[in-house]
C-alpha cells in the first residue's frame, strides 16, 4: 500500500444495527465490519457500557454505526466520543427497519468513506435520507 491509499475502513456497529440484517447487507457490498455480539458475545454485548464499547471500536481505529443519535446527546457518551476522537456515523430516523437502514447507509457509502478516510474524530454524523451531516456533541461542563 503506497503513502497515498488510505487504509482500509473498519467498522464496528453497535447493538441497534444487529447482528444479522445490517451487517448482511453491508459485508455484500464490501464493507469490513464487527457487530456487537461477534466481538463480546450476546451476553456481555447486552450488558457492556456505552462509553466502554466506544472507547475500545475507537482505539481499534473503527469507525462505528449506530441506530441513533443519543450518542451525541448523552453526556457521558458525548465525551468518550470527544476524548476518543471517535469517527461515529448514526441513523437520523431510528424507527427504519433493518434492511432500510442498510440500504441508507449504503446510499450514503461515498460521503461515510470518504469523511471517515480524511476527517479526523471526534464527530457523530446524521444519516438521513437526503444528506449526511455533523452533530454538535453535547458536553456538559
Amino acid at each position: 500500500m503506497s503513502a497515498s491509499t488510505p487504509a482500509p475502513l473498519g467498522f464496528f456497529l453497535d447493538r441497534g444495527l444487529g447482528s444479522r440484517v445490517v451487517p448482511d447487507l453491508l459485508r455484500a457490498a464490501g464493507w469490513q465490519l464487527t457487530t456487537m455480539d461477534e466481538r463480546y458475545g450476546f451476553e456481555q454485548s447486552q450488558a457492556i457500557a456505552d462509553v466502554d464499547w466506544i472507547a475500545a471500536a475507537s482505539e481499534r481505529g473503527e469507525v462505528i454505526l449506530c441506530k441513533d443519535l443519543a450518542i451525541a446527546r448523552n453526556p457521558l457518551e458525548a465525551e468518550a466520543v470527544r476524548r476518543t476522537s471517535a469517527r461515529i456515523f448514526g441513523l437520523a430516523n431510528a424507527r427504519l427497519t433493518g434492511p432500510d437502514a442498510g440500504r441508507l447507509f449504503l446510499h450514503h457509502q461515498v460521503q461515510i468513506f470518504t469523511m471517515a478516510q480524511r476527517a479526523e474524530g471526534p464527530y457523530v454524523v446524521s444519516v438521513a435520507q437526503d444528506a449526511i451531516r455533523r452533530r454538535r456533541l453535547q458536553i456538559s461542563d
